[in-house]
């Protein structure tokens, strides 16, 4: 079985998830309802998760964040487009994962320069992409203009990501990878985790 499918067959994969939605929602709900902006694009902190959660919770993370996007756009900006929110909210943490484990594959889990780098590169090819689908997305189905779109999305995430989201790296991934507080195969044939 796939784990994005096996995710919800494991009373761990099922914790993950739940925690994954609650931080998530946490940070996401209180912004939501103030609605922040600076230059009409809204102050999100809960775009500097979705990479690491994702590198560290892999499937549990994807599906903990499409469900903690979903209870955030509840307060203050529900619409059909939400749909196509939680979609790319499951798509980058899963996407993450699975590029930073194939780049650090020969590599101990830990911080050093080139873990850093591999995590910024990581951010910009995930978070580019899913912002690519997501302002297509609204264009495609709500005739938002892409461009525009595509540039607050992009901005908004990358900015969030590359300053207190490697800050979060920084800080969580070596005591996360020590205490087994991780997720999913690939930290599985790292032997972070015992197989089954």
């Amino acid at each position: 079985m796939h784990e994005l499918a096996a995710v919800w067959t494991e009373k761990k994969g099922l914790v993950w998830i739940g925690v994954t939605a609650l931080i998530y929602a946490a940070v996401l709900i209180p912004f939501n309802m103030l609605s922040l902006s600076v230059a009409g694009i809204s102050i999100r902190p809960a775009a500097s998760l979705p990479v690491i959660l994702g590198i560290l919770f892999g499937p549990a993370a994807a599906w903990g964040l499409a469900l903690g996007n979903i209870a955030g756009d509840f307060y203050g900006s529900w619409s059909l487009m939400s749909i196509f929110g939680a979609l790319t909210n499951f798509l980058l943490p899963y996407l993450s994962y699975l590029l930073w484990h194939r780049l650090m594959k020969s590599r101990d889990a830990r911080v050093d320069k080139k873990s850093t780098g591999i995590f910024l590169l990581v951010s910009f090819v995930a978070i580019l992409a899913c912002m690519v689908l997501l302002a297509t997305c609204g264009t495609v189905f709500f005739g938002r203009p892409f461009e525009s779109k595509f540039i607050s999305y992009f901005g908004n995430n990358i900015f969030w990501a590359m300053t207190a989201g490697t800050v979060l790296f920084w800080l969580v991934l070596e005591p996360a990878a020590r205490k087994r507080f991780v997720y999913g195969k690939e930290w599985m044939r790292r032997g972070i985790i015992p197989g089954k």
